[in-house]
């Protein structure tokens, strides 16, 4: 049972109240029939009335103001805020792998995860979420408005490591079961065997707007062992025994960073943002000061 006031103080008050001034953007021009707090310019009824411009050969002669032509003799063709519709999908990997870490990166992406949904919400975007490991989990289906906050923070704490990874097979069954697309972030350390290329691709063939987040301890990006040692696999349980020296250290930084340079080139081809997060950077200043410079937020 988590206690409620465990759920409330997870992320502090005063840094949720930073958040409210961010938003989650998408991209694309995403459109749907509810209005949300994403704006654009364009000719149509709203309610809230932007400009004027010049008529153009082709627009709808419905948003020629007549009053406006009787004083000038010209045609102008008003322009209103029109607003859009936002789904956010959160998918944040829980499979034993994600128990690692000082802090766990678990425990680090779901502050991610709990920070990116109260932005969405605060601006009246529809955030769902969802974790999974080598199945994908009950989801809490997008939902709009901040009271919604409390029950996607409880789905999120409940939420425990465990199991092995299948990345291609959950994102692959989230793109193809969702309802809507919208901007879908995947909190991950990426650390399956069996890539991840395949369900990254299914997202994007459903239309998402995908930001790739890869979460690791800084241990996994530079280790300090040295010396004899008996490594356990977190997910698989299998040992190995190992004597790491100078060598074997100087090919696990050139393995680790090929590693994430095929991350970074694979989203680049494919229109995805990719970050990187060291669980060591406190998450606050991961959030603020890294993410606030990306194409999602202003």
């Amino acid at each position: 049972m988590i206690e409620e006031n465990n759920v409330e103080s997870f992320l502090d008050e005063d840094f949720l109240k930073k958040l409210e001034k961010l938003k989650v953007l998408a991209r694309k021009g995403i459109k749907g029939p509810f209005k949300g707090e994403h704006v654009s310019w364009r000719s149509g009824a709203s309610l809230d009335f932007l400009d004027y411009r010049k008529y153009q050969v082709g627009d709808d002669f419905r948003y020629i103001d007549w009053n406006v032509y009787g004083r000038l003799d010209k045609l102008f063709i008003k322009l209103f805020r029109a607003e859009e519709d936002l789904t956010i999908h959160i998918l944040v990997d829980m499979s034993r792998s994600m128990a690692a870490g000082n802090p766990s990166k678990d425990i680090y992406a779901k502050k991610i995860a709990a920070a990116l949904s109260y932005v969405g919400l605060a601006n009246l975007d529809r955030v769902g979420v969802v974790s999974f490991n080598n199945v994908l989990g009950d989801p809490h289906s997008p939902e709009r408005g901040k009271k919604v906050y409390l029950s996607l923070l409880r789905y999120l704490l409940t939420r425990k490591p465990g199991g092995k990874t299948d990345l291609n097979a959950c994102l692959t069954e989230y793109a193809s079961t969702s309802k809507r697309a919208g901007i879908a972030i995947i909190l991950s350390d990426l650390l399956d065997p069996h890539g991840f290329e395949a369900g990254l691709d299914a997202l994007v063939h459903g239309k998402f707007d995908v930001t790739l987040i890869q979460v690791l301890d800084r241990e996994e990006i530079s280790p300090t062992l040295n010396g004899y040692l008996a490594l356990k696999d977190v997910e698989t349980g299998g040992m190995k025994k190992i004597t790491i020296d100078g060598t074997l250290s100087a090919l696990y930084q050139d393995k680790i960073r090929n590693f994430l340079e095929k991350i970074r080139t694979f989203c680049f081809t494919r229109g995805i943002d990719y970050y990187l997060s060291d669980t060591r950077t406190p998450f606050e200043d991961f959030l603020l000061d890294y993410l606030t410079k990306g194409a999602r937020f202003h």
